[in-house]
């Protein structure tokens, strides 16, 4: 991280473009095995590429969010949405008012995780998301 407590990812960038290159690299899938490590790999892609076509945000790990801005670790639950260093998603230019995706839900999955199971991402964006609509 640097000293300005911010940075941003390129992990995130084209999401088009890393869900096609796992499809190529997975090829015809041909086994469960083969299945569950293909959807570890594309499930948090998906979940970016739909931030991306909606243009909102929202997060994909702790202190992450989905246009590729990182923060350092914070006491405030709202400093990722409250940052005014998020840009947009396609052009990578700066986006001083963005507009953040509701509650979640479920959205983010794994093989073998239960149906009523929610990631900790996800319950960490829905706290953060009730936290802002409780303040307003």
């Amino acid at each position: 991280m640097t000293t300005r407590g911010w940075s941003y990812t390129k992990q995130w960038e084209n999401p088009e473009e890393k869900i096609a290159a796992i499809d190529k690299e997975y090829g015809r899938i041909t086994s469960s095995p083969v299945f569950f490590g293909y959807w570890a790999k594309v499930s948090p892609y998906r979940v970016v590429l739909k931030d991306y076509e909606e243009g909102l945000h929202s997060l994909i790990q702790v202190n992450t969010c989905t246009c590729g801005l990182r923060i350092e670790k914070s006491e405030s639950l709202l400093a990722i949405i409250e940052s005014k260093h998020h840009r947009n998603h396609k052009t990578l230019e700066p986006e001083p008012n963005p507009k953040f995706r509701g509650l979640v839900g479920r959205r983010i999955s794994w093989p073998m995780m239960g149906t009523e199971d929610k990631h900790s991402v996800d319950v960490l964006w829905d706290r953060m998301v009730r936290n802002l609509q409780n303040k307003t």
